[in-house]
Order: structure tokens, then C-alpha cells, then sequence
């Protein structure tokens, strides 16, 4: 009886002939997701409570640069793990209606291992290239019309 999941070192193996996000496929990624998810919560919470000990008055100017110095890295590392909660968040709604793995753009299967790096992923490796071009030579045109 053939496994509707295999895991080798903790990454989805699709059988053979397995459609593309198949139950096994979406419920790995789900929770993937999720323990994604809580290990964020905790780096927030963790960066919160860093956050609130650097909030002391530091009598030496060194001093107080140095934790003006950590608290901006602390405040930076909350808001990006912040960021990355909403993309998990969006990611989990695309399994719940249907379009998880699929590239915003085109379409186009995003690709199991693309999905394994980055879960959250939402645009294929060829739409992201194109996309960057794009991004790329409008900057060059500003930049020309501009200069």
C-alpha cells in the first residue's frame, strides 16, 4: 500500500504520478506553514521582551548608542518577522481556497522545490526573473530620465 506522504529529512517526496498539490502535498505545506508560523511568534515575542530590557536609561553616552544601536536591529528584526507572519498568513489562505503553488502571475506551477525553500513563495522562478528585469530597467529608465 503506497503512503499518500513520504518525508525524507523533513521534505515532501512525491510518489509517482502524483498530481501537482495533491492532498499529501497541500497538508505538508499547511504545516510547514505553521510551524513557520509559531517559530516567528516566538522570535517576536522574543524580540519584544529584548525590546522592552533595552528601554533603560544608560548613563554613558557609548552606553546609550550602543542600545539605541540594539534596539534599532531588535525593532528591524520584529517588523520583518512581522512581515513574514502576513505572507505565511496569505500563503495559508492560498491552500484553503485552492491556489497555493501556483504563481500569482502566470499561473504556472511555483514548483514543489521552490515550495520546500520558500513556502510562502508566490510567484514561479521564471515570473520572478521577469519581474526583477522589469524592475531592473524601469529603475535604468528613471535613473536616464532623471540624469
Amino acid at each position: 500500500m503506497a503512503q499518500a506522504l513520504q518525508l525524507s529529512s523533513d521534505r515532501y517526496c512525491p510518489l509517482d504520478n502524483e498530481p501537482y498539490m495533491s492532498d499529501g502535498q497541500l497538508a505538508y505545506f499547511k504545516g510547514k506553514l505553521m510551524q513557520r508560523k509559531d517559530e516567528l511568534r516566538n522570535r517576536i515575542s522574543k524580540s519584544i521582551k529584548k525590546i522592552k530590557t533595552l528601554e533603560g536609561t544608560q548613563a554613558d553616552i557609548l552606553d546609550r548608542s550602543n542600545a539605541y544601536i540594539d534596539l534599532e536591529l531588535e525593532v528591524k528584526s520584529f517588523e520583518r518577522h512581522s512581515d513574514m507572519i502576513v505572507q505565511v498568513d496569505r500563503a495559508l489562505a492560498r491552500i484553503d481556497d485552492g491556489s497555493f503553488g501556483y504563481c500569482e502571475l502566470t499561473g504556472d506551477e511555483i514548483g514543489l522545490r521552490r515550495l520546500e525553500a520558500i513556502p510562502f513563495a508566490t510567484m514561479s522562478i521564471n515570473a520572478l526573473e521577469e519581474f526583477e528585469t522589469d524592475q531592473r530597467s524601469m529603475f535604468v529608465s528613471r535613473r536616464t530620465l532623471y540624469s
